[in-house]
């Protein structure tokens, strides 16, 4: 099975756990975490796209912030979940069920992407097709931000690291154990900056590099169509 089918199987079955849901306070820690760096680069009538936004939590605070709010995801329980949400608040964010790396947009659509999180989900060749996209889809100056954390910070030292690695697909082996529902494969991607930094810049031009915690980095790129500086 595809890896984007086994991780959309995982995330359904799950369903909306209460750290997704943007009605449960326990989602909140995920929003306040990097809220102070987005309500930097968010401007009032900004539109914005929240790539992998299961549930809509970070995609309802942009929209809190001002911006003009879509939200994307293949999993479609999160999704019916966030338009649950949407209908209750009378919110105006918008989400669809999709692939990230095929996305159903024309040119400047957006001012801004997020991928908050969740690259992990995403192949080497993945982030590279989303990136051209994002050339296309982004405005002129256009804004895509990427919160990560770097996989060889993180693991760095640990023993057991060659026992779940695939060296060839740059892959971890791992599972999730759902509560009355069973095992669920969910391989993640081992990510470091310096190479999600690379593949991006061949589209876009780096503007901001941040460490925002241990092991968790910030980028900004810009969507620069002529020369000048950024």
């Amino acid at each position: 099975m595809p890896t984007i089918d086994v991780i959309r199987e995982m995330y359904n079955a799950s369903g909306v756990h209460p750290t997704t849901d943007p009605d449960d306070p326990r989602s909140h820690c995920f929003v306040d975490r990097y809220k102070k760096h987005l309500c930097k680069l968010i401007t009032p009538g900004m539109r914005v796209l929240d790539l992998g936004c299961n549930a809509g939590r970070l995609t309802f605070a942009m929209e809190d912030m001002g911006a003009i709010a879509t939200g994307v995801d293949f999993a479609e329980i999160p999704i019916l979940h966030a338009k649950k949400v949407a209908y209750r608040r009378k919110s105006q964010c918008q989400f669809i069920i999709g692939d990230i790396v095929s996305l159903p947009y024309k040119g400047n659509t957006f001012d801004l992407a997020v991928l908050p999180q969740n690259i992990g989900y995403l192949s080497y060749q993945s982030l590279e097709l989303l990136s051209v996209q994002l050339k296309e889809i982004l405005s002129e100056n256009g804004i895509f931000v990427v919160i990560m954390q770097d996989e060889l910070v993180k693991r760095a030292g640990k023993e057991n690291l060659q026992d779940c690695y695939n060296v060839q697909a740059g892959q971890m082996r791992a599972n999730t154990t759902i509560p009355n529902k069973g095992v669920y494969a969910s391989p993640w991607h081992c990510w470091t900056v310096a190479f999600a930094k690379y593949i991006v810049e061949k589209h876009l031009h780096l503007q901001k590099l941040e460490q925002i915690g241990e092991y968790k980095f910030l980028l900004v790129f810009r969507n620069k169509q002529g020369n000048g500086s950024l």
